[in-house]
C-alpha cells in the first residue's frame, strides 16, 4: 500500500510541498523553500491559466510538461 505525502518540492524533490495562506504559494516542510504558482511557464514561456486552489492546482506546464513553481 503507498501513502501519498503530498506534492514533490521542486528544489530537494521530497513529497514535502504544502500550501501556505497566500493563494498560489507553497512551502517545502522539508528544505524550507517557497514557492509561487506562474501563469507563465518558467522553462517555455507559455500562458496558462491557473486555477490557485490547492486540492485543483495544476503545477505542471500543458506545453512541455514542467513545474510552473518558481521560488520566491
Amino acid at each position: 500500500m503507498e501513502v501519498d505525502l503530498g506534492l514533490s518540492c521542486p528544489g530537494c524533490h521530497e513529497p514535502w510541498l504544502r500550501p501556505t495562506n497566500l493563494p498560489g504559494r507553497y512551502r517545502c516542510v522539508n528544505c524550507l523553500l517557497r514557492y509561487e504558482l506562474r501563469s507563465v511557464c518558467p522553462n517555455c514561456g507559455e500562458h496558462s491559466t491557473i486555477v490557485r486552489m490547492s486540492k485543483t492546482a495544476t503545477l505542471a506546464c500543458n506545453h512541455c510538461g514542467s513545474s510552473m513553481l518558481v521560488q520566491v
